[in-house]
């Protein structure tokens, strides 16, 4: 593709993509539906005079966009959380995406399709559009309420799925086998590459962009936060897996410690750019007389998505312990399919998995689901309702049997010693095996390209490949050390309980011990043999390695295990010391105690032009007309848990109020007003300065009270801060009044000031 044809390719799509969404957000339509719409307009498969006629031209803007696009996605994710969402909720999602694979293969049998058309079938049902749903439950109120956050959690998790789901397919397609032995080959070299991606992404991201302060340029801070993301992407399209796993874990790493604001600045215009322009790429290659030819299915599948997903959601949020009213709610949240679905049904269709008109099914139903959500979303409490009636008394007295069960179940775990031992360490092996097992993965790509760089007889005839396995085993023996040292501690803890009270307990234990370790040394070897790339050297060769690594592990033991040591600290302090690495603290008892009030939370952003900025909560009608509370105010990322009332409201801050679902609408008609007529001298934000004034002592203001005098409604002005002799008063409250001397540090315009000044001398 030439320069021009580039440029004429990605102005024309920014075009349009910003003609639908301005369209859509007229009407009251997702974005989304918007962006596919216009590009299936402009499309060469619509009409014979598209001007990108090109597929080539048009699979290049896709790609560019999908990086993009997955790397906003990703930053979605913060790896704290997914601890903090508990199993139960993991559990769910896994047992969604099973049930739903179940449900497709069952379908996929039924009209004689290969396994492999099912499983990319399967993949576009595991996965909630995380923007139509966003969108849905904002508008409807009911973002903050029990179900809502239960829904945006599970597609949460649904994204995880998704990028698994993805790069399996990209690994099929590349190694053209569709069998089950071999998708649970690739499922477990995924999991590899993944824990090795974030583990490395962990120690080198955040140092490189803690050197990137403000004493940077910003344009060198652009470029090489651009170039990390190419360069994620690039890596895990080089491991056999799609680009979109990188930028995927990129985004999910820059969040979670902490980096996502700096990143934000320099990635989050590109990305609101360049994430349309996937969209609108993947509508151009939409060929619209296929849905003519195939609409059964695509309501057959529309249906599936509406009617199975809902049931499988319902049941997996059951079996994990959440009650019948709010899983029904919260399943009929989880009908959407979006960007991950298309995603997953292009690869197919490029890779030769599926025909084409699996795509043309996959834009129809999220078509189809974007116009139906909002719809079920306000239906949804009477589902729940309906659902919790319609249920027979045995089913409830059971549901609520096992409920308390699944209770004692979790207690009793947390309460087992060997587990609250074991469990941690048991972690930490998993975590070792991948990690070694992705560096293994990672050796002959990396090998390959070294070779390429200096030669095979660097720095001696056919020396490269001694060289480099040497260095590489270095490496990788510090964590092989690790993960043996967590398998005695594992081995010595269960020999422990297994012999707990035996009589021959001094001989069984020793026995069991040993016998643990060598099953897992055994099971170790044979697991890492398969992934050693023997074609580097004859079989007398890695005899030598190894005995030279044996030998190095002998001496350097403690050595080794302090490198270790500093490497699994640095992780945690990468992910632990963020200031944005916990979630915002939750009242005990939140949100059951509010239930019995009627109670709901919103958010809501301040406009620019709203009549509320600029303006203290207590001069705001929020609760004397409203009825509503503030309950936080995030500012630019960092929150303000229960605001006082002098506290300030500016141009996009986030608002969060609790208050009656009608009170909350009336609030958020109030926020976005703007001022009126006679408001117009209302202060802009960029007019406001901070002066000092001087109480005379001759002011026949002194002894006052500022509630008394009311100084916001006579003048607009603020008083910030009280200087009294050596004593200084920040933000005084009301019942403060003014003395002869006082410095007053005021905040409003230089006439509002002006004019106060001559006030304060009468």
């Amino acid at each position: 593709m030439s320069g021009i044809d580039f440029i004429q390719d990605l102005g024309l799509v920014m075009l349009v993509a910003a003609a639908a969404a301005w369209l859509c957000q007229r009407i009251g339509l997702p974005v989304v539906i918007g962006y596919i719409t216009a590009g299936i307009l402009i499309g060469p498969n619509t009409h014979s005079r598209a001007l990108i006629a090109s597929p080539e031209r048009i699979q290049s803007l896709a790609q560019i966009g999908l990086v993009f696009l997955i790397f906003s996605i990703g930053q979605g994710i913060k790896l704290q959380r997914l601890r903090k969402v508990g199993l139960p909720l993991v559990l769910a999602t896994a047992l969604i995406a099973a049930l739903v694979l179940v449900g497709c293969r069952v379908l996929g049998t039924a009209l004689g399709w290969p396994s492999v058309h099912s499983l990319v079938l399967a993949g576009m049902l595991m996965v909630s559009s995380t923007a139509v749903l966003g969108k849905s439950l904002r508008e409807a109120n009911a973002l903050h309420s029990r179900f809502g956050q239960t829904a945006l959690t599970v597609t949460a998790m649904d994204d995880m799925v998704a990028v698994i789901t993805l790069t399996v397919l990209s690994s099929l397609i590349q190694m053209g086998q569709t069998d089950s032995l071999v998708v649970f080959g690739t499922v477990i070299r995924l999991k590899a590459v993944i824990v090795t991606l974030v583990i490395g992404a962990l120690l080198l991201v955040p140092a490189l962009l803690n050197r990137l302060g403000r004493s940077v340029a910003p344009e060198v801070r652009s470029l090489v936060i651009v170039g990390l993301l190419l360069a994620m992407a690039l890596v895990s399209a080089k491991a056999g897996f799609s680009p979109a796993l990188g930028a995927f874990l990129l985004g999910a790493i820059v969040t979670s410690t902490g980096r996502g604001e700096q990143v934000e600045q320099v990635l989050g215009g590109l990305c609101n750019v360049f994430a349309p322009v996937f969209f609108v790429a993947i509508g151009m290659l939409f060929d619209f007389k296929l849905v003519a030819q195939v609409w059964p299915l695509v309501l057959g599948v529309f249906l599936m998505a509406v009617v199975w997903r809902t049931l499988a959601a319902t049941l997996a949020l059951l079996l994990v312990g959440q009650p019948m009213r709010d899983a029904a709610r919260a399943a009929l949240c989880l009908t959407p399919i979006g960007e991950f679905s298309l995603i997953i049904a292009l690869t197919g269709m490029q890779g030769g998995l599926v025909p084409a008109s699996f795509y043309a099914v996959g834009i129809g139903v999220c078509l189809l689901t974007s116009l139906t959500t909002p719809l079920l979303i306000r239906k949804s409490e009477g589902f729940g309702t309906w659902m919790e009636r319609i249920q027979p008394r045995f089913l409830a007295e059971g549901v609520g049997f096992y409920h308390d069960w699944f209770e004692s179940l979790k207690h009793r775990r947390t309460g087992s010693l060997v587990w609250k031992f074991t469990a941690p360490r048991i972690v930490q092996i998993a975590m070792l095996v991948l990690f070694c097992s992705g560096l293994l993965i990672f050796a002959r790509p990396l090998y390959q390209l070294t070779e390429k760089r200096l030669g095979a007889d660097w720095p001696v005839a056919n020396g490269l490949a001694l060289v480099w396995s040497l260095g590489f085993g270095v490496v990788l023996l510090a964590p092989l050390i690790a993960l043996w040292r967590n398998l005695e501690a594992v081995a010595m803890i269960c020999a422990e309980a297994a012999t707990q009270g035996r009589a021959s307990r001094t001989i069984l234990q020793p026995l069991f011990e040993r016998l643990l370790k060598g099953a897992a040394a055994a099971g170790l070897l044979l697991w890492f043999s398969a992934l050693i790339p023997y074609s580097l050297f004859p079989w007398w060769g890695w005899v030598v390695l190894l005995a030279v690594f044996a030998t190095l592990a002998g001496v350097f033991w403690r050595k080794l295990i302090r490198l270790h040591s500093r490497f699994e600290i640095e992780l945690r302090t990468q992910l632990a010391a963020s200031p944005f690495a916990n979630d915002r603290p939750a009242p005990a008892g939140w949100p059951e105690s509010r239930n019995r009030w009627k109670l709901n939370l919103a958010e809501y952003t301040i406009p620019e032009n709203s009549q509320a900025v600029a303006r203290p909560l207590s001069a705001l009608p929020l609760r004397p007309q409203f009825a509503c509370t503030v309950v936080s105010i995030e500012r630019q990322g960092i929150p303000i848990p229960n605001p006082s009332a002098s506290t300030v409201l500016y141009p996009n801050d986030k608002v969060l109020l609790l208050g009656h679902t009608e009170n909350l609408q009336r609030a958020e008609r109030w926020l976005h007003a703007e001022p009126e007529a006679e408001q117009t001298e209302t202060a802009q934000l960029a007019d406001l300065e901070l002066e000092q004034l001087t109480v005379p002592t001759t002011s026949s203001h002194v002894g006052k009270t500022l509630e008394e005098l009311a100084l916001h409604a006579a003048f607009g002005i603020q008083i910030v801060g009280i200087e009294r002799g050596q004593h200084s008063i920040l933000n005084p409250n009301r019942a403060e009044s003014l003395q002869p001397g006082d410095q007053l540090l005021v905040l409003g315009t230089p006439e509002q000031v002006n004019e106060m000044a001559f006030w304060l001398a009468t």
